[in-house]
C-alpha cells in the first residue's frame, strides 16, 4: 500500500514538473512573440521616421542649392522720387514703368474725369502718381492674399491722389469762364464755316492721354540725367 502511494506521489510530481516546464515554455513563447511584435512595430516606426528624415534632408539640400531671391529694386518699384540722382537708363525705365501703368490702368479705369494731357509736365503729379503706382503694385501685383491692401488703395490712396490731380491741373485745359488763359491750353476744335465746312481736327483734345510734346519732353528729361555707368568700359 505504501509502495503504491509512493508511486502515485512520484507520478504526480513528474506530471507537475512536466506541467510547470510546459507552462514555462509556453510563457517563454508568448513573451518571445510579444517581443517580436514589439520589435516589428518599432522597426516600422523607425522606418517611417527614416523616410521623413530623408525627405527633410533632401528638402534642406534643395533649399541650400536654390539661390536667394534678389531684393526688389528701389526703382522702379515702391515709390522712387523724380528728384533722386538716377541715371539716364534708370530714368527711361522709370518713365516706361509709370506711363505704361497710367495709360493702361489708371487713366482708362479711374482718372479720365480729372486727367489732363499735360500731366507729365508737373513734377508733383509725377511724384504722386509714381507713389500711387508703387502702392498699386504692392496691393494688386506683389501679393494675392491681402485684400485689405487693395481696399486701402481704392479708398485711401487713389482718392487722395485724385484730389491732388484736381489741384495741380486746375489751371490747365480748355478755356472756361473762370480760366481765360490756361497754363497748358488744349486747342479748341475749329468750328465749321461756310468756307471750311469740314475743318481739320486739332492735334489733340482734352480727352487724350498725353499731348504731342510728351515724347520730346521725356527725351529732354532723360538727357539731362547723368550718364549710366557701363561695365567693361575702356580705361
Amino acid at each position: 500500500m505504501a509502495d503504491d502511494m509512493k508511486v502515485s506521489v512520484g507520478d504526480m510530481l513528474l506530471t507537475l514538473t512536466g506541467t510547470v516546464s510546459d507552462a514555462r515554455r509556453r510563457l517563454a513563447e508568448l513573451e518571445n512573440q510579444k517581443l517580436k511584435q514589439e520589435l516589428e512595430r518599432l522597426a516600422t516606426t523607425v522606418g517611417g521616421l527614416n523616410q521623413q528624415l530623408a525627405a527633410l534632408t533632401e528638402a534642406f539640400v534643395q533649399l541650400q542649392a536654390e539661390p536667394e531671391p534678389e531684393p526688389d529694386p528701389d526703382w522702379p518699384g515702391v515709390s522712387p522720387n523724380w528728384t533722386d540722382d538716377i541715371d539716364q537708363d534708370q530714368a527711361r525705365e522709370l518713365w516706361d514703368w509709370l506711363t505704361g501703368w497710367c495709360q493702361n490702368i489708371l487713366w482708362p479705369i479711374y482718372a479720365q474725369d480729372v486727367w489732363k494731357p499735360c500731366w507729365y509736365r508737373h513734377r508733383r503729379v509725377r511724384i504722386a502718381l509714381t507713389a500711387l503706382r508703387g502702392a498699386h503694385q504692392w496691393s494688386y501685383e506683389t501679393t494675392k492674399t491681402a485684400p485689405t491692401r487693395a481696399l486701402e488703395w481704392e479708398y485711401r490712396w487713389w482718392p487722395s491722389t485724385k484730389a491732388l490731380l484736381k489741384e495741380e491741373l486746375r489751371d490747365c485745359g480748355l478755356p472756361r469762364d473762370d480760366l481765360k488763359k490756361p497754363n497748358h491750353p488744349v486747342p479748341l476744335p475749329p468750328q465749321p464755316t461756310q468756307a471750311e465746312p469740314n475743318p481739320p481736327a486739332p492735334s489733340f483734345t482734352i480727352k487724350d492721354f498725353v499731348d504731342p510734346d510728351f515724347f520730346p519732353y521725356v527725351e529732354r528729361n532723360i538727357s539731362r540725367r547723368r550718364e549710366p555707368e557701363r561695365d567693361g568700359a575702356d580705361d
